[in-house]
């Protein structure tokens, strides 16, 4: 409807110029030379009537058109962020962050000139036909020599159209680059400031900012070029008109008045001339905003949903069956023939030096990566066969990297379970040995995280996170270094926690702290992606191979393999 409306406004509009011509034509023969008084007293109220008229018809024409290019704007761009959360892990470790918002917003936004393009392409071209129309009306002779030289006007459109591309296209991706330049250096600030890179980082930015002034400047100049072509092009045909028309008055083929109509709808001709290079600008503008949106809402993610399986068991059993992994073909496997069962209830703990590849077990039980080689299995089910939203509304992970959003603390822990009650948030937090620290908030659990969220300290956005998992309630319980920023006095209070909710859930658990692995039901040690020893604390103590060693050393096992 919206469309329809705005092609009808539009062509109402593109009918304006050529009735001015004909009332100037008019004022000159009817008027003027006649000396018609009575028709003088109506033509300045005519002129009035049609520009109003025109006023109107730009403003609701420009509200209808503006309205459908926000719409489309508005719906690419949830399209693209619904893109964005459908991709995995993987794709999202590769993209940065800054340029991924470039993409949201200047390369969308790029997209409605698309829209005007459209418009214009309409628009202008009614236009240009009306007054052609109006100009053999007035005079057929003349009109042909006019119009002879237009098709010539297509030449710099298309050159310069392709240009405008390209340029466009390189000026956006620099755009991104230099987002995620910018987000990347805002968001390490405190290792800029530590280190001293305040320099390094104004240097790099310095240079992307320059390059995005001479794209842009490039871009604007391929925008640019094609109106002053066309003008020069329509200024042949004139001249041409001028010469033959001033012989036709001379010998009184034409009445004066009909020339100047005639030329006055030659110069009303040239705007929507120049603007049929806009259509093409803006077209291309658009086209290039676009590709690399589209490009993501097409994208397959690696780790499709595909399953049908609905997963809802209070019990769970979680089997890896010779799992290999690598996250790029040609890079070492991280996890190589890595077999073990969880049998519901019970706890398995993953240990072993940097790298050897606890944390990637992690990731592919929550299904962020799938396995190179071999399958997992939740109650006999392969995870590529389960439905994903149902797998994960199943797992709880607290991670070593704690993330809080710009939220309140009810919120954050609300996450995932929005439709969750004060009380279970708050009854999760005491879990978490997290409710006293919350309740000294200014504003207890209604606090907002925001910039307070730097100045928590790193136990105490753990503990909210933790208390996040708690109130999920999951069978399947993935702890990777739950524990490794509190002290020595929350880790207590938290563990026990921890210990009663780990009773009744199936859990992969990896620790650096003795605490948090000694009473697992099995511990597997892991180097370079083998499992090169398993049993419970006691036996492994007793066999005095790597796990004995690496607790006599009191090796700090933290998990910063990927």
């Amino acid at each position: 409807a919206g469309i329809a409306l705005a092609l009808v406004l539009m062509a109402l509009q593109s009918s304006i110029p050529g009735l001015l011509v004909i009332l100037i034509q008019r004022v000159l023969d009817d008027v003027l030379i006649q000396r018609n008084t009575a028709l003088l007293a109506v033509m300045p109220l005519a002129v009035i009537g049609l520009y109003g008229l025109n006023g109107a018809l730009t403003f609701s024409r420009g509200m209808v058109t503006r309205t459908i290019a926000w719409r489309v704007v508005t719906e690419l761009r949830k399209e693209l962020f619904a893109a964005y959360l459908r991709q995995d892990v993987a794709w999202h470790q590769s993209q940065p962050t800054g340029e991924k918002l470039a993409r949201l917003t200047n390369d969308v936004n790029n997209i409605q000139y698309g829209v005007s393009g459209i418009v214009t392409a309409i628009e202008r071209p009614l236009t240009l036909v009306v007054l052609i129309g109006a100009a053999f009306y007035l005079n057929a002779k003349l009109a042909i020599i006019a119009v002879i030289a237009l098709p010539l006007v297509a030449i710099p459109i298309d050159r310069f159209g392709r240009l405008l591309r390209t340029s466009a296209r390189s000026a956006l991706d620099n755009l991104a680059n230099l987002s995620a330049s910018s987000t990347e250096t805002l968001a390490g600030i405190r290792v800029v400031k530590a280190f001293g890179g305040e320099n390094e980082r104004l240097a790099r930015f310095e240079s992307e900012n320059e390059a995005q002034f001479r794209l842009q400047l490039s871009a604007f100049k391929a925008q640019l070029l094609p109106g002053p072509a066309i003008e020069l092009i329509a200024a042949v045909g004139v001249g041409a008109v001028i010469w033959i028309g001033g012989q036709q008055v001379f010998s009184g083929e034409i009445e004066p008045g009909a020339l100047i109509a005639f030329m006055v709808a030659l110069g009303l001709l040239n705007d929507p001339l120049k603007n049929l290079a806009k259509i093409q600008s803006l077209t291309q503008r658009a086209v290039a905003g676009a590709e690399a949106a589209f490009a993501v809402m097409d994208r397959t993610s690696a780790v499709p949903n595909e399953g049908n399986h609905m997963l809802s068991a209070s019990e769970v059993t979680v089997e890896f069956e010779a799992v290999a992994f690598a996250y790029e073909r040609d890079e070492p496997a991280v996890l190589t023939d890595f077999s073990v069962t969880i049998p519901a209830g019970k706890t398995v703990a993953l240990v072993g030096a940097s790298g050897a590849g606890k944390t990637t077990a992690a990731a592919l039980l929550s299904r962020f990566y799938d396995p190179s080689a071999g399958r997992i299995t939740v109650n006999g089910i392969d995870l590529r066969e389960l439905d994903l939203a149902s797998l994960r509304q199943q797992v709880a992970v607290v991670s070593q990297d704690t993330f809080l959003f710009d939220d309140t603390v009810l919120e954050n822990i609300r996450f995932g379970c929005p439709n969750a009650s004060r009380t279970a948030v708050e009854r999760a937090a005491k879990t978490a040995n997290a409710d006293a620290f919350i309740e000294s908030l200014p504003k207890g659990y209604d606090t907002e995280i925001n910039e307070l969220g730097q100045r928590l300290s790193g136990g105490q956005r753990q503990r909210i996170c933790i208390a996040r998992a708690v109130l999920r309630d999951a069978p399947i319980l993935v702890l990777d270094e739950a524990t490794s920023a509190l002290d020595a006095e929350s880790e207590a209070a938290v563990q026990a926690a921890l210990n009663a909710l780990m009773q009744q859930r199936t859990v992969l658990a990896i620790a650096h702290r003795l605490s948090t692995i000694q009473s697992a039901d099995e511990i597997l040690v892991l180097d370079k992606g083998h499992v090169v020893e398993r049993g419970v604390h006691g036996d492994l103590m007793q066999l005095g191979g790597v796990y004995a060693r690496l607790v006599s050393r009191q090796t700090d096992w933290t998990g910063a393999s990927r």
